[in-house]
């Protein structure tokens, strides 16, 4: 057997800042072109690459990322792989290799790295030429224990529907009944389902009481589980609801142990990323994606309580480990809320709440909106509002088609005088205010536009808003929201500098076309915009907005300075990062990979998500790092907000199908890709 190649042993990257037009950029194992305009890069990890000491493999695609002090000299780096086993997998060995927990469970599918790095290299790593490989001190998973959407403590599968502890959601319906695939995983129990987005939120991020009591890596299984699953078509989809779908879930980072948490949904999301509150009696949650491919609904929020059970009760030393993390972190007592627009309100932003006039509010009114009547500047207000239903505890698990999924259309739930904002159901990833106000902007993928949120005096409305149902819950929450880009040809155009070439093909046959539009689409715009990060330093604030388009001539990674108001601080103008892929890539048609000897066929990339690790990597006067404890709760922002913005430090991924052969493949790693740190100038 050859050596295996790794952690942080390969330097070559993935993103590129053009096209391979030039023959030294078409070798295997090197980079392509890295003359970025706006940004620097180095690898951190690539996927297929090894642990040096238990030799466990760095599997793909990377997807939610984040980064924290394991202790004053160590950073982790934590991402997750968003696989599919070989659901949807197209990739020469999309079941990632078993990992197994205490129990002696299996499963395949999505796994969460980590990887520990001495702080020291770390924070002098974009200044030198060395290799990641140097500073890598370990690797692991975040968790080993995993409890279900039964709340039990998950155990080896079998067929008995009375034991609850040998089943996974995403194939079992509510009766402990299990519904095999059409074509069963073939080493593994189980499958975690496409890990995409994540969050990770220290304890007291705010302030003492304020936010998670616990550190937690927030991730859920995203899409729906039933279409071609589990028979053809829409008939596996029909079965699929009948399950109880996918797992919205909260790792106990401190103790390895990963919850299931029904009450913040179980129609599978993007991306969960909580507000500050202002207060430490509730926590709010920003829940983005996929309504279990239901089309339409509304964006959506959590709002739970914290230090109550599933019953309504308060949490005492009686309850479970279980019950006792998520009760005082507030995911059993909760409700998800839906956007609404006040009914007289659609008629002036020129659009209909029942566009078809069928009586059923199902269609794509924010579609309409954002395609044909929004302009950046724009702003609307309204509320959110929570349906009929609300989790009723362990001992009533329920089919996800019988929670909220299918109530946003229903008229007997539209809120009094208000009715739901239904839209389409793919929206990725939100970018939450790092100052503590509770906003955020959220990509509106399947349009391509751009909006941004705001729960004006959050603590105020928690406490004050009413309850009339009595279930400590306000019964809605007031927000603005403001246009940011819209989606129309001409809301966006990317300086690409003296870079940024697209690759040659039919809708740039001379070449000369470069990523300051959507190459493939011919428009000036965002395109399937996916991941989104919000970073703010001293002098700026600044968003990193990564597409998902299924672009052959490159997909793009944009930075977008942004004012107060949550506007662009250039009109229609964003800054080029990088490239990466594309199935016309001369890189992936002469077979050059970052990993050598990784290629498997020509294909799209995607980036998706970045982590500012400016507080870890700043030193005081003295040439000391800030320790452990001065960068808990709020003091990680606190430090980045003493840097100048520009001199910020970040981590992203690189997801790149095309690397999954080689290495890649040997590994089981499923679907390749990259970790790499970066950083931004030029623009500020």
């Amino acid at each position: 057997m050859a050596k295996m190649v790794t952690i942080g042993q390969t330097t070559a990257l993935i993103p590129e800042a053009g096209s391979a037009v030039q023959p030294e950029w078409l070798n295997d194992g090197q980079s392509g072109n890295i003359n970025f305009p706006y940004s620097s890069y180095k690898a951190l990890a690539t996927v297929g690459e090894v642990d040096a000491d238990n030799g466990l493999g760095l599997t793909g695609y990377p997807d939610g990322q984040a980064a924290w002090l394991q202790d004053d000299d160590t950073v982790r780096v934590a991402y997750q792989s968003e696989s599919y086993a070989h659901i949807y997998g197209r990739t020469p060995a999309p079941e990632t290799y078993p990992q197994e927990m205490e129990t002696g469970v299996t499963f395949s599918g999505s796994k969460i790295h980590y990887i520990d790095y001495s702080r020291d290299a770390f924070a002098d790593f974009m200044g030198n030429d060395s290799a990641a490989s140097d500073m890598v001190e370990g690797s692991g998973f975040l968790f080993n224990r995993v409890f279900n959407l039964f709340g039990e403590e998950v155990t080896p599968k079998n067929t008995d529907p009375e034991d609850k502890a040998a089943k996974w959601g995403n194939q079992t319906l509510p009766s402990g009944d299990i519904v095999e695939f059409a074509s069963p995983l073939s080493e593994t129990d189980f499958y975690f389902h496409s890990f995409c987005g994540a969050w990770y939120e220290p304890a007291n991020r705010y302030g003492e009481g304020q936010g998670f009591s616990d550190d937690i890596w927030l991730m859920a299984e995203e899409w729906d589980i039933g279409f071609g699953n589990f028979a053809p078509g829409y008939a596996g989809k029909a079965v699929g609801n009948e399950t109880m779908g996918l797992a919205a879930m909260a790792v106990d980072v401190a103790n390895s142990v990963a919850y299931s948490v029904p009450a913040l949904g179980q129609t599978g999301y993007e991306k969960i990323a909580p507000l500050n509150t202002g207060e430490s009696d509730y926590v709010v949650m920003v829940t983005a994606g996929y309504n279990h491919g239901q089309d339409p609904a509304p964006l959506k929020i959590y709002v739970g309580r914290k230090g109550y059970d599933a019953e309504g009760n308060e949490i005492t030393e009686d309850h479970s480990e279980r019950d006792q993390f998520l009760g005082r972190n507030g995911m059993l007592w909760g409700q998800l809320y839906g956007q609404a627009l006040k009914n007289k309100h659609f008629d002036k932003l020129g659009i209909v709440a029942d566009e078809d006039g069928n009586g059923v509010f199902d269609d794509q009114v924010m579609n309409t909106y954002l395609t044909s009547q929004a302009k950046a500047g724009d702003s609307y207000k309204g509320r959110f509002y929570p349906t009929s239903f609300q989790w009723g505890g362990w001992d009533e698990p329920t089919a996800v088609g019988n929670t909220e999924m299918f109530l946003w259309e229903r008229p007997e739930e539209q809120p009094k005088n208000y009715t739901f904002f239904n839209g389409d159901k793919k929206t990725e990833h939100q970018a939450i205010d790092p100052s503590g106000k509770a906003r955020w902007f959220q990509n509106m993928t399947d349009e391509g536009a751009l909006l941004g949120f705001d729960l004006k005096n959050l603590a105020k409305q928690l406490k004050s808003n009413p309850d009339a149902d009595g279930n400590l819950l306000p019964d809605y929450l007031n927000y603005k929201s403001v246009v940011t880009i819209p989606a129309t040809d001409g809301s966006l155009r990317v300086d690409v500098g003296d870079e940024g070439l697209a690759h040659k093909g039919e809708a740039n046959p001379d070449g000369s076309l470069t990523h300051a539009i959507h190459v493939e689409k011919g428009v000036e715009k965002i395109v399937a915009n996916d991941g989104l990060y919000w970073a703010k330093g001293k002098g700026g604030n600044v968003l990193i907005l990564d597409e998902d388009s299924g672009n052959d001539y490159g997909e793009r990674k944009i930075a977008l300075p942004i004012k107060r108001n949550m506007q662009l601080r250039d009109e229609a103008t964003g800054y080029f990062l990088g490239a990466a892929g594309g199935t016309l890539s001369p890189r992936y048609l002469a077979g050059a990979t970052a990993l050598a000897g990784a290629i498997d066929k020509p294909g799209t990339n995607e980036y998706s998500g970045s982590w500012d690790v400016t507080g870890m990597v700043t030193r005081k006067d003295d040439g000391s790092f800030y320790s452990k404890e001065e960068l808990s709760g709020s003091g990680m922002q606190d430090v980045a907000d003493l840097v100048h913005i520009e001199d910020h430090t970040y981590i992203g991924v690189v997801q790149a199908r095309p690397e999954s052969g080689g290495q890649v493949e040997e590994i089981s790693g499923d679907a390749g890709g990259q970790v790499f740190m970066f950083e931004m100038n030029g623009f500020f």
